[in-house]
């Protein structure tokens, strides 16, 4: 009987140990379970001069404090006086430079700029992802922290991969009135389903009931279950405009995500998809059109 207990106990620290390291690897800082090499496009003319102008404007430093970690985000004005700032939301395993380049298109657009690091992502602090859940908590602090400097601030989300998942989740929220609209390029339908895509993809196996597994170590860990980053559920409760971009030939994010994100919900949805785009490079090399769409989308919900 002895030796029966010495053998169930090695076995479930072993489990536990297997599944401990699964976790890390899926939400650690800098992980690559989603994949982190940019697809490559050639940029349309003058995309990398208006970045590189963007880059050299004068921008504030700003920090909250979320989840008990210390955040970071950017805040750029318009170059003319604006009341209505872009909230910009970056994907997996990156930064905010990662979307500068969508940045200055909204700068240009003469919209003030507030890029944010998101935990455990750059300059903040955090070792662990929340593959949107944890991080539409946090910014629902951005929201608030905006609000505090700028009261009459009208709020537009937009977020890329992760960051779109956490703009959807968010706008599943109660959120201020001064929030107006949604822009999510190449998000994901639920933290589940992604992972188990991508699972399917490298190990050709289902990875839902391990994923379960897993997701009591992250609510130990990093305080949520895996089942509420979910952006299916958060769109049902959502009221807010939102604008759907995605590239048709995208591999990190399917693009049959996008028509099962449309299909939910009771709100006013757009949507914007390019024949050859890629996992968030749509603006890169449509950008003409890309940026018509969200100049449109905005004109008539601001």
């Amino acid at each position: 009987m002895t030796i029966t207990i010495i053998i169930l106990v090695i076995v479930l620290l072993l489990i536990v140990l297997i599944l401990n390291a699964l976790f890390l690897y899926l939400q650690k800082r800098n992980s690559s379970a989603l994949g982190t090499d940019a697809p490559p496009v050639v940029l349309d003319p003058g995309l990398d001069e208006a970045t590189d102008q963007f880059l050299k404007m004068p921008r504030e430093e700003w920090t909250i404090t979320s989840n008990k970690h210390k955040l970071y985000g950017w805040f750029t004005k318009a170059k003319e006086p604006s009341s209505t700032t872009i909230l910009i939301i970056h994907g997996f395993a990156v930064d905010h430079a990662s979307l500068d380049i969508h940045a200055q298109m909204f700068s240009n657009l003469g919209y003030n700029i507030l890029q944010v690091d998101n935990q455990a992502a750059g300059k903040s602090e955090g070792k662990y992802q929340g593959f949107g859940y944890l991080e539409s908590i946090d910014t629902k602090k951005w929201i608030d922290e905006l609000l505090s400097k700028r009261p009459n601030e009208k709020i537009v989300l937009f977020g890329a991969s992760m960051g779109a998942a956490t703009v959807m989740m968010t706008a599943g929220k109660s959120l201020p009135e001064n929030v107006k609209a949604v822009i999510e390029d190449s998000g994901y339908t639920s933290m589940l389903d992604i992972v188990n895509y991508h699972f399917k993809n490298r190990y050709k196996i289902s990875g839902r009931f391990l994923l379960k597994m897993i997701s009591i170590v992250a609510k130990i860990r990093s305080g949520y279950f895996y089942g509420q980053a979910d952006c299916i559920k958060a769109l049902e409760n959502c009221h807010l405009p939102i604008l759907f971009m995605h590239g048709k030939l995208d591999t990190a994010v399917p693009y049959f995500m996008r028509d099962e994100l449309l299909q939910v919900g009771d709100f006013p949805k757009e949507s914007y998809a390019l024949d050859k785009g890629v996992h968030i490079r749509s603006y890169y090399i449509d950008s003409k059109n890309y940026q018509h769409k969200v100049t449109n989308f905005l004109n008539q919900y601001l």
